[in-house]
This record gives structure tokens, C-alpha cells and sequence, in this order.
């Protein structure tokens, strides 16, 4: 790895984006296309409000291994990026706030429901999510290399993206998950 900011977890100073595949792309593919294009684009989609964000884990290292299983796969893929917290925090991501969503829409401006996620311990079961430690962007976020560091799941994954981009991915790194956290 070129850079030595590079730490997962609570209070570590990056933040984790996972891709997922599309009806069009693999997450890989879409891992790649986010690398070519320097840009992690906001999306809607499971957020409250009509801001589109970008979503960030803040959680530790033993948190994204038991989120990173294969049983899980509908939700998180062990491709991504891992961005610096401070680039992040200048560029406006923030730690969302966990609320039962009634209290969210009366706390919060209908413009910043975005910033709130849902946690509703009195449902069966609950709905409660704040192991993620979510962070959250309105809006597209530039990539710069020194600024981030891919994610994939196998030594193997590391090679292709660096034969995608003839040696020199636009990044810091590639780290393989699947070694870092030891999960099969």
C-alpha cells in the first residue's frame, strides 16, 4: 500500500463505502467504474427525504467481518472503498442520527431527514442498525488517490484491479478483505 493512513474501524480514520451488483455490473465491475470515474456518486435509495447520500460504515473491524459473510451477500459485498474520515468531513459527511422515525420527522427539517435512520427497538424483531456507525453525504463525492483505498475480497480481486488499470489503480492501495478479516 502507498499510504500509511490506511486504519478500518472505530475511530479509525477512514470510512467504508460497499458497492453491491446491479441488474448491469457485478460489485466488482461497479467497484471499477467508481475507481475510473474518481467519483463516489449519491444515490436515494433507502434514505428518507429526496437527498441523494452517500452511506459510510464507521464500524469495527469485527462488525464488517460479521456484515461481510456470505449469508449476507444481499446487502453487503466485500467491494468498496475506503475513504479518509478528514477528507470526508470536509467534503460534509456526518455521523447520522439513529431515531424511531415519527421522532425523526418531528425533529428534523423535511430537507435533512437524510441525516436520520431508523431505529425502532419496540418492533419483532427490531429494526436497529447502529452497529453500522452510518455515516452519511448529501451529494457526489470526489476520489482523490492520496484520499482512498479499494476494497476487495480476495488477493485475486487485488491483481485484476490492478491489470484494469495496466499497474496503477487511481488510489492508495487494494486491500483484499477477505484476508484482512479472515472470513471464508
Amino acid at each position: 500500500m502507498k499510504s500509511s493512513w490506511f486504519k478500518v474501524g472505530v475511530g479509525g480514520p477512514t470510512l467504508a463505502h460497499f458497492t453491491r451488483a446491479s441488474k448491469k455490473a457485478s460489485a466488482f465491475d461497479n467497484l471499477v467504474s467508481i475507481l475510473r470515474e474518481g467519483v463516489l456518486r449519491a444515490s436515494g435509495r433507502m434514505v428518507r427525504g429526496q437527498r441523494p447520500v452517500i452511506c459510510f460504515f464507521d464500524a469495527s473491524l469485527e462488525e464488517l467481518a460479521r456484515a461481510l459473510t456470505r449469508r449476507n451477500r444481499r446487502r453487503y459485498e466485500p467491494f468498496g472503498v475506503a475513504v479518509d474520515r478528514r477528507y470526508a468531513f470536509r467534503n460534509g459527511a456526518r455521523p447520522v442520527i439513529y431515531l424511531p422515525a415519527d421522532e425523526a420527522r418531528g425533529l428534523l427539517p423535511r430537507e435533512e431527514l437524510w441525516r436520520a435512520v431508523a431505529l425502532q427497538l419496540d418492533r419483532d424483531p427490531p429494526v436497529d442498525w447502529s452497529f453500522e456507525r452510518e455515516w452519511r453525504l448529501a451529494g457526489d463525492l470526489p476520489l482523490h488517490n492520496k484520499h482512498v483505498v479499494a476494497l476487495v475480497e480476495t488477493w485475486h480481486d487485488s491483481e485484476a484491479i490492478y491489470d484494469q488499470f495496466n499497474g496503477n489503480p487511481p488510489c492508495a492501495g487494494v486491500i483484499p478483505l477477505r484476508d484482512m478479516f479472515a472470513y471464508a
